[in-house]
């Protein structure tokens, strides 16, 4: 059975590993990408060869499955003629349909862990729209799953869009690495569940009062 919030503050067995505020999101994003922190941050992290790879991986997957369409399903004419079209439509298309989607997906999978409340929000200074369950208590490991499944449904069905509507190519070409670019964060933050793999940690967000994240570590006696 998880911990209740109050038990997480008041337990002896749990630690408090982190906190921040909704705006400090894009920080610790970047901490956990390697990238350099400013001098008064108390926490710094390298960016080591393994979470190159990692990353590397993940974001090149978009690019990879868009080549192999692009090589094995023939060209087709008719649909959009003009390039420049496909590529301008696949940009409003990101903004319109594929980020409410995305975060649409983040709120199903919430609500599947049997969140009570799910919202919807956005930080100008981390530069992020988000979903989040409030008060919502959950494993590191749900949380990645969480992270992971827009991912994996969007890029699955601009796949299959991508087959059945090969003259688009641009259009479905573009959305895929635009959104797959988009999940930078998801994939770090699946990342930062991998390194913490070998520990019990829960996390909530209570952003419709404090505005903050927390992640606790079950401490072994």
């Amino acid at each position: 059975m998880k911990p209740t919030i109050e038990q997480l503050h008041t337990s002896p067995n749990y630690e408090l590993i982190e906190s921040f505020h909704i705006d400090e999101m894009g920080k610790f994003l970047m901490r956990e990408l390697g990238m350099k922190q400013p001098e008064n941050s108390p926490k710094k992290s390298k960016l080591t060869l393994n979470r190159i790879i990692f990353l590397l991986i993940f974001a090149g997957i978009g690019g990879a499955v868009g080549w192999s369409i692009g090589k094995f399903i023939p060209k087709s004419e008719g649909g959009f003629t003009v390039l420049t079209s496909q590529f301008g439509l696949a940009f409003l298309a990101f903004f319109v349909v594929l980020l409410p989607i995305h975060e649409g997906i983040h709120a199903v999978v919430f609500k599947a862990l049997r969140a009570k409340k799910v919202g919807f929000g956005w930080s100008t200074k981390s530069m992020i729209v988000y979903a989040y369950a409030q008060k919502f208590v959950m494993t590191l490991r749900e949380n990645s799953w969480v992270a992971a499944m827009p991912f994996i449904v969007i890029t699955i069905s601009l796949v299959i869009l991508w087959y059945l509507f090969p003259q688009w190519q641009l259009f479905w070409g573009t959305s895929l690495f635009l959104h797959t670019s988009a999940c930078i964060g998801d994939f770090i933050l699946i990342q930062y569940y991998l390194k913490n793999k070998n520990y019990l940690i829960y996390t909530y967000d209570d952003i419709e009062g404090e505005k903050r994240s927390y992640f606790f570590k079950e401490v072994r006696q």
